[in-house]
């Protein structure tokens, strides 16, 4: 009879390890697996069909460039995997099409499954199309039903403590195709070191107070590079036709 009670808890704490197991694991990446290049004629990062064009500004791009694409460059980094997936989960991205990611440039894009509907952003930015465009805030007590129109940008803001991480996720048309930009800065962890990934990945989260105006210029630096990627993905729905 004993014997048979210690069986039944050994499987009972068994089937709790596997469940606790599958609850912590991350969650199925999914990429375009589309292949990048950087263009020396654009100065921009390519797909090998030219179907998108992406900018990061007027920097230096490391030559070569770490890209994060496909299942077989994500296992070049140990818990990149799980690294993106947080990301993802944070961002209510859960699922998204992955088209790469750079971390060198502290950059992702992805293609949301549902456009992030019904979500309240920090603010939105609109008209895309224009020379001069604005900013609005969002605050708690504005409400709608939060769906993005094809010449707003929706910006969302998460500052996730436990991970040491600001995510920055910039929602907009790229032509006709809805895209999140996704913008990571990341201090440096155990979990980055195994990583390791590229340097510039690694920020000094615990100084953002000191470094405040550093941070925010890099912040609204990003914001810049989801208008002119706009912009590019419109170029590209003009040259498609």
């Amino acid at each position: 009879m004993k014997k048979a009670i210690f069986l039944k808890i050994a499987l009972v704490l068994s089937v709790a390890t596997m469940l606790l197991e599958s609850c912590t694991s991350p969650r199925e990446l999914v990429f375009a697996n589309r292949q990048w290049h950087v263009s020396d004629y654009y100065g921009q990062i390519i797909d090998k069909d030219t179907t998108y064009r992406m900018t990061f500004g007027n920097v230096l791009i490391p030559d070569p460039l770490a890209i994060v694409s496909s299942a077989d460059s994500v296992a070049k980094y140990p818990g990149m995997d799980r690294f993106l997936a947080d990301i993802l989960h944070t961002a209510h991205l859960d699922g998204a099409e992955i088209l790469f990611y750079a971390p060198e440039q502290w950059t992702m894009f992805v293609k949301p499954k549902d456009n992030l509907s019904g979500i309240r952003p920090s603010s939105l930015t609109s008209p895309m199309s224009d020379e001069k465009t604005y900013t609005m805030w969002i605050y708690e007590d504005d409400q709608e039903e939060w769906t993005r129109k094809p010449d707003e940008m929706y910006t969302y803001t998460y500052v996730d403590k436990k991970n040491h991480r600001l995510v920055l996720v910039d929602s907009f048309d790229y032509g006709d195709t809805p895209i999140a930009q996704i913008f990571i800065i990341q201090a440096t962890t155990r979990a980055t070191d195994r990583m390791n990934v590229p340097y510039s990945i690694r920020y000094p989260f615990r100084k953002h107070m000191v470094h405040v105006e550093a941070v925010a210029n890099g912040i609204e630096f990003r914001r810049a590079l989801a208008i002119s990627n706009y912009k590019i993905g419109q170029e590209q729905k003009l040259r498609m036709k």
